[in-house]
């Protein structure tokens, strides 16, 4: 492999400009605690500092086998901002296209969206395992991951209609 030349051939690039980061860029959500809750939520390697975190959820939605409703894929993070006045406003951002990564409990669960609104360029992994990698699932109808004023939870629902908590408390 040479790094110099990664990407979709043509002129040679040098590996730190493949390297870089583009689009909607990266999400971790690490989970370090549950009573309290605490976290580490990173935007493109920016800490966003737990106290700013009004909530962040995650739905993915695909639509029933016969139904023709468009598909839900979309993560939001709304976040506390302090205006020039001093007053705390709530600022709303779309995460989508974006690798949402969410670390809990002994758990990880990947997102990659290519896509925001679309089911093209979406995949879901679960795990880590001793090879680095995921398990990637299939068969799925939807995903909601949610975390707001102390709660989180995370949530698979299989095409066959089965729910698992992705996230189960012992």
């Amino acid at each position: 492999m040479n790094a110099t030349s990664a990407g979709q051939g043509g002129a040679a690039r040098p590996a730190a400009e493949v390297a870089r980061i583009q689009g909607g860029g990266v999400v971790h959500l690490i989970v370090t605690g549950l009573e309290p809750l605490a976290f580490s939520l990173f935007l493109n390697e920016q800490a966003v500092p737990q106290n700013e975190v009004e909530s962040l959820s995650l739905e993915i939605r695909a639509p029933a086998e016969g139904d023709s409703s468009p598909p839900t894929v979309a993560a939001v993070l709304s976040r506390y901002r302090r205006a020039v006045t001093g007053e705390r406003n709530i600022e709303t951002i779309s995460l989508f296209p974006c690798t949402f990564e969410l670390i809990a409990m002994g758990r990880r669960t990947l997102v990659v969206c290519t896509e925001a609104g679309s089911l093209d360029g979406l995949w879901i992994d679960l795990g880590l395992k001793p090879d680095g990698t995921g398990s990637e699932v299939s068969g799925a109808q939807a995903l909601r991951i949610v975390l707001s004023e102390g709660i989180l939870a995370a949530r698979l629902t299989w095409t066959d209609g089965r729910d698992e908590d992705l996230l189960p408390r012992q």
